[in-house]
């Protein structure tokens, strides 16, 4: 079931409990999870045993046990690119906000959120790729659990996934990101030569 990390020291892992209708499905302190999490499009999965449940703030704490194991490599391309970015909640009339991304891919992207937001919220976003409006819908898929100043504002670090995204814009996203890839290694590549 989906959750979110509110604390993480060394192995020990505080979970926000799960929601109501599925608490019949919270693991009893003694039991071996499987805890999931995706990192630079890669999900990753290891064994926790659930050490407590605890009350009247419902988290569930579990140590983290034997070995990290990559399920699944996701096939998108991602770079580190500078686009900009408008983003909000789906629902009509809610407030809009600009930031620019730190990463892309034809899948998801990473940005720096003026608002904390939680793991599992939608959001509606528009892209400037190549002067080309991108819109999507998104899913939070991780947020940072503290904040970055940047220019004296708090930021919070959002991973979002693409859930909805028309075919035409996803292949103006890979183009874009492939271009940019090809860019960034060619730098690489150029060496400066000694006179």
């Amino acid at each position: 079931m989906p959750t979110r990390v509110i604390r993480s020291v060394k192995q020990e892992i505080y979970l926000e409990a799960l929601k109501d209708h599925d608490l019949e499905l919270t693991p009893l302190p003694g039991q071996t999870v499987q805890v999931r999490w995706i990192s630079d499009d890669c999900l990753f999965e290891q064994p926790a045993e659930i050490t407590e449940v605890l009350d009247p703030i419902p988290m569930i704490v579990l140590k983290l046990i034997g070995d990290v194991h990559m399920i699944e490599q996701r096939g998108s391309l991602r770079v580190k690119v500078t686009v900009p970015l408008e983003y909000g909640l789906l629902r009509a009339g809610s407030e809009v906000w600009m930031t620019t991304t730190f990463d892309l891919s034809a899948s998801g992207l990473r940005f720096p959120s003026s608002v904390r937001v939680w793991n599992g919220l939608h959001l509606k976003m528009r892209l400037l790729v190549d002067n080309n409006a991108v819109e999507v819908v998104g899913q939070v898929n991780r947020v940072s659990a503290k904040p970055r100043e940047i220019r004296g504002h708090k930021t919070w670090e959002t991973a979002v996934t693409f859930l909805q995204v028309k075919p035409q814009d996803r292949q103006t996203l890979e183009n874009f990101v492939r271009a940019q890839y090809q860019r960034q290694q060619h730098k690489k590549g150029a060496r400066p030569r000694s006179e």
